[in-house]
């Protein structure tokens, strides 16, 4: 039996102040799960910067999602004036004469690559799309789809004079959001304050 009067060895005061340590940091992360997802740490933090940016995604059913009428508008003004241009140079390709020889095929090649051009530009201004449901965000843009936890979110902004809106993240960084565009007016309005009441309830407040 060890004397109560004699001091610990210097192998039982490490083992003692560890778990100390142990005990009072897990603490404060019980009561924070109380109440509520608390913000990610700066090593979870890291962990999820640099995994893959795709494979995080939610399986629950979406609460929110906006896309932008306005965009769809751009696009189809777009179209119009991608086949009306290469209809006129297909059209006009073979009335003058400048010593190369024109076929069917060329005169047909211009709508041909206008249809092209027409095709993609639709399914890139019409793609943005911005969902949200308890557990995250899903931004999807021209290019890419990334989808984000509240935990690392500090809310949508639209600053003045932009375009369209951004989700704003740790270290002052932000990613825009194609969806909620300023072209929209009234109607973006309504999308933002929308959003902005599923903040309210899902995104983490700070200490």
């Amino acid at each position: 039996m060890t004397d109560p009067q004699v001091p610990l060895g210097h192998e039982e005061r490490e083992q003692s102040a560890h778990a100390t340590t142990s005990s009072q940091s897990l603490r404060p992360a019980a009561s924070s799960s109380a109440g509520g997802a608390p913000r990610m740490s700066e090593e979870q933090l890291l962990a999820y910067t640099s995994a893959d940016p795709f494979a995080q995604t939610s399986s629950k059913p979406w609460e929110y999602e906006a896309t932008s009428p306005y965009l769809r508008k751009v696009a189809i003004i777009w179209i119009i004036l991608v086949m009306a241009a290469h209809l006129f140079m297909g059209f006009t390709v073979g009335l003058s004469f400048t010593g190369a020889t024109v076929t069917t095929i060329d005169k047909f090649a211009f709508p041909g690559v206008g249809v092209v051009i027409s095709i993609l530009s639709w399914l890139a201004l019409t793609r943005p799309r911005l969902r949200a449901n308890s557990d995250g965000v899903e931004i999807r843009n021209i290019l890419g789809t990334r989808f984000y936890p509240w935990q690392v979110i500090y809310g949508l902004s639209f600053p003045e004079g932009s375009r369209m809106a951004r989700i704003e993240l740790p270290d002052f960084e932000y990613v825009p959001v194609w969806a909620l565009q300023s072209g929209d007016k009234q109607n973006v309005i309504t999308k933002v304050r929308s959003f902005r009441d599923l903040e309210a309830r899902y995104m983490p407040q700070d200490d």
